[in-house]
């Protein structure tokens, strides 16, 4: 209805036909049949105010996909070739990537499936043009001989796709060394590694797409999630770095760049929390939503950021609110994340591997 009601394609032609002096005078005379002169005038003051937030709203969306794209008019869609492009899919044999891996490789494109298990998955390998590498990429020395693995084999990859993530459910307080390292390194410092493995080939070529998968808690944490907030937190500075840097450091603003924030999805990340997260009233996506987001933007060759979480998607701006508003909304969740928490203790544990994509 909100879409209907803000569309000024719709409010803007009835706006006008009550209002220009053409078709004015035929439509009272008909509406006043059923309407009072009262209620004409207040649906067509109503119709203007719809009309100019659609527009302002429209405006709006696009100067922000402009930003997003550097101000470039001038579409890059002509420079990708797919059945001749290579995307690198970290994270790929499970959640979102075997979803993107699929999906790309549909489109034609040669697929760089990149994980820690021993092989491909068998509805992986019913894919001719998805090739499967064994990383560990937060080794840094291991992705650079990845980098030339693969350069041998297939040439310079064109797009990237950062989707490898894992989680725990830790308190603060009885985080593990261990899987804090792990969470970081695998959430985000990978990114750096990769970065610097693939993105030189495309500022030289000054064409490329870098995909970065964050969550919406890179806008807001909570008990049990401080470090992983953390890391999908540093994946957006990251992503706002690099693309004043590919602008003003490398002089490639052509380089596409596209940050993903979903709210909890139905992968086997946040498997182990599904149950409760459903028992609290949580939205739960269908990771094709995420992964159908990923593949049309990487196929439309602009960049963007993307809020996947429904009516959710306002907290995405929750940091903008006065700290006041910020806490009161924040304490509406306490009930639930006590539940969350009841009869856990202080324990928990590593949930997933390098394989499953970012969650919520």
């Amino acid at each position: 209805m909100a879409k209907v009601g803000f569309n000024p394609l719709l409010t803007g032609p009835l706006w006008l036909a009550l209002t220009a002096p053409q078709t004015r005078n035929q439509l009272l005379q008909f509406l006043t049949k059923y309407l009072s002169h009262t209620s004409i005038e207040r649906a067509t003051s109503t119709l203007k105010w719809l009309t100019v937030l659609g527009l302002t709203h429209w405006g709006n969306r696009v100067f922000n996909e402009l930003a997003q794209n550097n101000f470039r008019l001038s579409s890059e869609a002509h420079r990708y070739d797919w059945p001749n492009e290579i995307a690198v899919v970290t994270g790929g044999t499970g959640g979102f990537g075997s979803l993107i891996c699929k999906s790309l490789a549909a489109k034609g494109l040669t697929v760089i499936c990149v994980d820690l298990r021993e092989d491909l998955p068998a509805h992986l390998q019913r894919h001719a043009n998805i090739h499967y590498f064994r990383c560990d990429i937060t080794d840094p020395a291991a992705v650079q001989r990845l980098a030339a693995d693969i350069r041998r084999a297939h040439g310079d990859p064109s797009l990237l796709v950062n989707n490898a993530g894992v989680a725990f459910d830790h308190h603060i307080m009885s985080a593990s060394p261990d899987s804090l390292r792990r969470t970081f390194d695998v959430n985000i410092i990978s990114h750096y590694y990769l970065l610097q493995a693939f993105l030189p080939a495309m500022i030289a070529d000054k064409k490329g797409h870098v995909v970065s998968l964050a969550s919406m808690a890179s806008f807001v944490s909570g008990p049990g999630l401080a470090p992983y907030s953390g890391t999908k937190a540093a994946v957006l500075a990251l992503h706002e770095g690099l693309q004043q840097e590919c602008r003003v450091v490398h002089d490639a603003p052509e380089i596409k760049l596209t940050i993903v924030h979903p709210t909890f999805a139905a992968t086997p990340l946040i498997k182990p929390f599904e149950a409760q997260l459903k028992r609290d009233g949580a939205r739960i996506l269908a990771p094709e939503v995420v992964s159908e987001a990923v593949v049309k933007q990487i196929l439309s060759c602009t960049g963007k950021q993307i809020i996947l979480a429904g009516r959710m998607g306002w907290l995405a701006g929750l940091r903008g609110f006065p700290q006041w508003v910020q806490q009161l909304l924040l304490r509406t969740t306490d009930a639930a994340n006590r539940r969350a928490f009841a009869g856990k203790g202080v324990g928990g544990g590593l949930k997933q591997q390098q394989q499953q994509g970012g969650s919520g």
